[in-house]
């Protein structure tokens, strides 16, 4: 089919053509979003399911919260060496895994930092700086981590590499990795400066995380690091200054107070708290204690109700928009063919044959179908933003399949029966 010829089919069926384009594009887009809200329910609900589901969750402290406590353990010699081992062996069991994490501030230095990385941004908190050797640092939104933790939350990176195990390790620059919204900020292989505890140093950018990572953290089911610096919980070497003793002792106080996860059964349980207690003892790091089971458990009970519902209203609208947009698709297209079948034996008697004219159809039906699909790539990906490349590539493919079977009812009578049928019927549009 030429192009001038499909150009005078849709001057000649411009309004049904229209009506159809229209109808074909709010059905991608319904059906577009309605595969994206199920892939992103079925992830919130497969990463609750992953983290809660049959789990129980301890709250780890130290027990040197008591300032003469604290300052007596500081003194002694080898509380270091202690503190480490206490960490290691925490963070090496078999009988349990230990999440260390916790999301202190860090002081970085302030090159014109957009204002919603800064610390308490979103509490309306006044930027806070500091000078360090003559040079302003900025307090921005900092999360620390250690491996199990960046592996028991899935988190992955969009751009550059994840921590591989030997980063943990401290022999080389420390790698961070950056949330999503830093990406128009900072580049990989970036290194930046930041103060942490009271140390300065350099960190080099390694990656970005994907956008709307979260792990659940204190009593925040949805804590969200796309506007964090994340750093990664080291095993530190003999400290060289004071200045870096200092940094390891409060990094470490932070490492040992995270959240111990463990099946949710009384003999795990009673293995978890032995096998803590023989740490403590081996480490001769006395005094510990657990605060609660399971914090978020009954929030995790309630967002699965919630998602539950959500699927199920969601469901129903969608189904029942479907079958609308359905009804309101075939209707048309029984119309357009209706009134074309005399058009094509009109076509077929000044020498066209069965093929091409069925092709012609096929190219017609697949030109609307097209531009409907294009439309609704734009509506998803740049109004809706929820374009993912599956979600578009399923609806491709329900594009191609569609034009297929819509030609096939009509393209069966044009080639099985005879075109002098078609001739006498009432030629409301031409070709």
């Amino acid at each position: 089919m030429t192009v001038r010829e499909l150009k005078f089919y849709f001057k000649k069926h411009k309004f049904l053509s229209l009506t159809l384009y229209l109808q074909l594009t709010l059905f991608f887009v319904i059906l577009g979003t309605f595969i994206a809200f199920e892939g992103e329910l079925d992830y919130e609900s497969n990463s609750l399911h992953k983290i809660y589901e049959g789990k129980a969750i301890y709250q780890l402290l130290d027990g040197y919260y008591d300032g003469d406590e604290y300052a007596n353990f500081v003194s002694q010699s080898d509380y270091l060496n202690r503190l480490k081992t206490y960490y290691n062996q925490l963070n090496n069991t078999n009988d349990f895994q230990y999440l260390a994490m916790f999301n202190h501030h860090i002081l970085l230095k302030d090159t014109g930092i957009p204002e919603e990385f800064i610390e308490g941004y979103e509490q309306g908190s006044k930027k806070y700086q500091k000078i360090i050797d003559g040079t302003p640092y900025t307090a921005v939104k900092s999360f620390q981590m250690n491996k199990q933790t960046l592996d028991y939350f899935g988190l992955t990176v969009e751009k550059g590499t994840i921590w591989s195990e030997n980063e943990f390790k401290d022999n080389t620059v420390l790698p961070v990795l950056l949330g999503s919204a830093y990406q128009n900020v900072y580049s990989i292989g970036d290194e930046i400066t930041i103060n942490f505890y009271r140390k300065t140093f350099t960190v080099k950018i390694i990656g970005f995380l994907k956008e709307n990572s979260k792990l659940f953290f204190n009593e925040n089911t949805e804590f969200y690091l796309d506007k964090y610096i994340i750093l990664p919980y080291r095993d530190y070497g003999d400290p060289t200054s004071e200045t870096d003793e200092l940094f390891q002792q409060i990094s470490y106080f932070a490492m040992v107070n995270g959240y111990i996860v463990t099946d949710n059964s009384p003999s795990q349980n009673q293995i978890m708290m032995q096998r803590v207690e023989a740490i403590s003892k081996n480490s001769s790091f006395g005094g510990y204690s657990f605060i609660g089971l399971n914090p978020h458990f009954q929030k995790y009970r309630g967002l699965m109700i919630v998602l539950q519902e959500n699927r199920i209203l969601i469901q129903s609208i969608f189904v029942s928009t479907f079958l609308l947009n359905l009804i309101v698709i075939i209707i048309i297209l029984l119309l357009q063919q209706k009134r074309r079948l005399s058009s094509f034996a009109i076509h077929y008697l000044n020498g066209a044959t069965k093929w091409r004219i069925v092709k012609m159809l096929w190219i017609e039906i697949s030109t609307i179908l097209l531009a409907a699909y294009l439309t609704n790539f734009i509506i998803l990906d740049k109004i809706l933003n929820i374009g993912e490349m599956k979600t578009q590539f399923i609806l491709l493919i329900l594009c191609i399949t569609m034009s297929i079977i819509i030609c096939i009812m009509p393209a069966r009578k044009l080639l099985l029966n005879p075109m002098t049928d078609y001739i006498n019927n009432e030629d409301e549009g031409g070709i």
